[in-house]
């Protein structure tokens, strides 16, 4: 297993490397002397199955892409509705391959912490301005859209939490242990 060279390596030891890649179609990793085992480590990939679909599910909140969200929060509006799609195909994606994205699941968190703190601010924004007013509006007698707005924050910081959780049992900070293990019988 090649490991990816530091800087200081020679332009030698850099032509090896790429030749042994090369010749074994093998590519260095970060990680290679490290190697992921499933055994000790969660499975969170139906999780990112259920963050995609959970996504998803803003194609019938938003009827079919109608501007029945937008109309209240443009943040919703059909062209928000498909990039939102776009993030639930994007968890949906590598819900096999999280292991090896820690990175990316951060950004998946911080998409989602983006959304769900974004929520509490509408969600105590209104509920300050309007008070009671905001219970009666033609908003929350529109079932869907009120069940919509009334709940999606709540999800959103729920699976902020996981992908986070993901990110860093899959990080180096998170395989510390495991990392520890095995330069002791390197040793």
């Amino acid at each position: 297993n090649a490991v990816i060279p530091s800087i200081s390596s020679s332009p030698a030891t850099l032509l090896q490397i790429i030749l042994s890649a090369i010749i074994n179609q093998t590519l260095p990793t970060r990680h290679s002397t490290m190697p992921f085992t499933k055994s000790n480590h969660p499975n969170l990939s139906t999780f990112y199955l259920f963050a995609g679909a959970y996504n998803l599910l803003i194609i019938p909140f938003s009827i079919f892409f109608s501007n029945n969200l937008g109309a209240v929060d443009e943040l919703f509006s059909p062209p928000g509705c498909f990039v939102i799609c776009l993030w639930g195909f994007a968890y949906i994606s590598v819900h096999e391959l999280y292991p090896l994205t820690p990175q990316l699941s951060f950004v998946f968190g911080i998409e989602k912490a983006f959304f769900g703190l974004r929520w509490l601010h509408w969600i105590s924004t209104k509920y300050e301005s309007e008070s009671m007013e905001l219970l009666t509006s033609d908003f929350w007698q529109e079932r869907i859209a009120g069940l919509f707005f009334a709940l999606y924050g709540a999800g959103d910081i729920f699976c902020s939490v996981f992908f986070f959780y993901s990110a860093f049992c899959f990080s180096d900070l998170g395989r510390a242990d495991e990392i520890m293990r095995r330069k002791s019988h390197l040793t």
